[in-house]
């Protein structure tokens, strides 16, 4: 029993000494303290510093270009030779603006909206330049894009889609406007 005593108070006294011990450690070497505590420290430093600079290339992210920033004169390119813009020419424009379908025969109002990257072109109605009264002018939808101003390498395309009439392409009116609008365009 003696010898039970003996070994269990030599092991407390062990055990003590060792929990000492890891105190003096720390009293002894505080530069390692600090190093470890500046190791935390760094690697806590580093996750923020990488989200900070997740959230300022998200917030850096270039704003797609305003509407603004496409208004102006564009001339077909296949017809660089109509300077004066009698029938190759788009103005894009905040407000109405007239387009050519058959030069010096047909012409609409047209108006554009920014979808994304690209322009829509609504038709808004015939030009009083146009005297043709066969085709139905006035059952032609304004809520659906007649064509698509698209960015290209080189410009702008335009993509011709056609008139509606009732959720449906004009058919028999489909082709106006494709010969003379549908092409690529650069700023005048």
């Amino acid at each position: 029993m003696r010898i039970t005593i003996i070994l269990l108070g030599l092991f407390l006294s062990l055990t003590s000494c060792n929990d000492t011990k890891k105190e003096n450690d720390t009293e002894a070497y505080p530069e390692q303290n600090i190093n470890q505590n500046r190791d935390q420290n760094s690697e806590q430093n580093l996750d923020k510093k990488s989200k900070d600079t997740t959230s300022q290339t998200e917030v850096g992210k270039a704003e797609p270009a305003s509407f603004e920033d496409f208004t102006g004169n564009y001339i077909n390119t296949d017809h660089m030779e109509d300077n004066s813009c009698q029938c190759f020419c788009i103005e894009v424009t905040t407000s109405t603006s007239e387009l050519c379908l058959k030069e010096n025969e047909l012409f609409i109002n047209a108006s554009f909206q920014q979808k994304g990257e690209n322009i829509e072109i609504y038709y808004e109605g015939k030009s009083s330049r146009t005297a043709n009264k066969d085709i139905p002018w006035d059952k032609f939808e304004t809520g659906t894009p007649i064509a698509v101003f698209t960015p290209a390498d080189n410009g702008f395309k335009l993509d011709w889609k056609g008139f509606s009439i009732d959720g449906d392409i004009a058919i028999d009116y489909a082709l106006l406007g494709k010969k003379t609008l549908e092409a690529t365009y650069k700023r005048k």
